[in-house]
C-alpha cells in the first residue's frame, strides 16, 4: 500500500488496530515508512504483527441479551495482552473497536467501564455503517482497477455486512449503500443445527430475503451483466472455503488472500464440507475444533449471499476491519471525507 503526499508524515510511524468481534479479537500493528521523491513524500504501510485470539464475546448472547462474565473476562485478558504487544513500539496511534456483540448487549456499558477502569483503554463501539466503511478500506487493495463498483461482504460472529462501494477513484472509495444482516456464525451456531438440510436451507432463504432485494434495488444484476462490479468476501468462512478448494494441508494466508472462487468452485466445496462427518471436520487442518461448530452455518450465510449475485466470481481476502482502521489512522485526509459523507 503506497500513497503520495506533500506533507512530512514521519511522526507516529506505527499504527495499531484492535477489532473485538463476537468470536475473535484481532490485532494489527503496521509501520509507515516515508521516503522523499521530487519534493513529495511517498509513504508505504507494512504489517509488523497480525494476530487473532478466540474470545467468543457473543457467547449465549442470543439467549440472554447480555455479555457473560466469562466472555467479558476472556476479552479483557486478550485486550491486556494486545496492549502489551503494542507497548513494544514507540509513537503508536491506536484505535480499539468492538462490533455486533457489544452493540446488541444490554450490559455493554458495564463491560466498557470495566475495560476503561482495568486497562485504561477506550474501547469504541462502532456502528454497522462504520464497520462497513472500515471493511471497505481494508479490502480496497484487492479491487481490480477495471471495476468502478465492488460488493464486499463480511460474515461476522453476530452479524453479516453487505456493502456496495464506488471505486471510481480507487484511492478514495465511497460506500454507496450497505445492509447489516442480523445473523452471524456465532448466533446461528447457538440457535440452530445446520447439519440438517431443513435448517441449512432455511438460513440460505433467510439470507436471500435480504440480499435479493438489495441486489434488485441497486441494479446490481445490470452491473454484473456489464462487467462493472467485483464481488469480495472477507471472513473465516470465506478463507476456509478457499483453503479447502485449494486442498491446502494447512492454512496459508499468502495463498488464500487474493484467490478467486468461481460459482462452481464454491458449490463443489460446500457440497464437500456437507458430506464430511463431524470427526473429519474436526481433524481437517483448515477447519478443526476452532471452526467445526461454525462452518456449516457460515456456509449457509455464504450461499445466501453468492446466489444473489449469479455467476459472479468471489475474490477472497484475509483482510477486514482492522486493516481498514490502520489505513484510516495512517491516511486521515482520505478517511474523514468518507466518514462524514455517511454521517457517522
Amino acid at each position: 500500500m503506497t500513497q503520495s503526499h506533500n506533507l512530512d508524515t514521519t511522526s507516529n510511524d506505527y499504527f495499531a488496530a484492535i477489532d473485538l468481534g463476537s468470536r475473535n479479537c484481532r490485532l494489527l500493528i503496521s509501520k509507515r515508512s516515508t521516503t522523499s521523491s521530487n519534493g513529495a513524500f511517498e509513504t508505504s504501510l507494512h504489517n509488523i504483527e497480525a494476530t487473532s485470539r478466540f474470545v467468543c464475546l457473543g457467547e449465549h448472547l442470543t439467549k440472554t441479551n447480555k455479555l457473560s462474565d466469562a466472555a467479558m473476562e476472556r476479552a479483557l485478558e486478550t485486550l491486556k495482552a494486545f496492549q502489551k504487544r503494542i507497548s513494544h513500539y514507540d509513537n503508536v496511534q491506536m484505535l480499539a473497536v468492538t462490533t455486533a456483540a457489544t452493540r446488541m448487549a444490554k450490559n455493554s456499558n458495564t463491560f466498557l467501564r470495566q475495560i476503561k477502569k482495568k486497562l485504561d483503554l477506550e474501547l469504541k463501539v462502532i456502528s454497522s455503517e462504520e464497520e462497513a466503511l472500515y471493511a471497505t478500506l481494508g479490502c480496497a487493495e484487492l479491487v481490480n482497477k477495471k471495476y468502478k463498483k465492488a460488493i464486499i461482504f463480511d460474515i461476522g460472529g453476530g452479524s453479516t455486512e453487505v456493502i456496495l462501494a464506488d471505486f471510481t477513484d480507487h484511492d478514495t472509495p465511497h460506500i454507496t449503500t450497505s445492509i447489516s444482516i442480523p445473523m452471524g456464525v456465532v448466533s446461528l451456531a447457538e440457535d440452530q443445527d445446520h447439519t440438517t438440510f431443513k435448517t441449512y436451507s432455511k438460513t440460505v432463504e433467510d439470507i436471500l430475503s435480504y440480499t435479493e432485494p438489495f441486489c434488485k434495488e441497486h441494479g446490481i444484476i445490470d452491473l454484473i451483466a456489464q462487467d462493472q462490479v467485483q464481488l469480495i468476501g472477507t471472513s473465516g468462512t470465506i478463507t476456509t472455503v478457499s483453503a479447502l478448494h485449494q486442498n491446502l494441508k494447512f492454512y496459508n494466508r499468502d495463498k488464500v488472500d487474493g484467490s478467486i472462487l468461481s460459482f462452481a468452485d464454491i458449490e463443489s466445496t460446500i457440497k464437500h464440507v456437507q458430506l464430511m462427518g463431524k470427526d473429519e471436520r474436526l481433524f481437517h487442518p483448515c477447519i478443526g475444533q476452532s471452526r467445526d461448530d461454525l462452518i456449516l452455518g457460515g456456509l449457509a450465510i455464504f450461499e445466501g449471499i453468492y446466489k444473489a449475485f449469479p455467476n459472479l466470481p468471489v475474490t477472497v481476502t484475509d483482510r477486514g476491519v482492522r486493516d481498514g482502521i490502520v489505513y484510516a489512522l495512517a491516511y486521515p485526509e482520505r478517511f474523514e471525507p468518507q466518514r462524514h459523507s455517511i454521517m457517522l
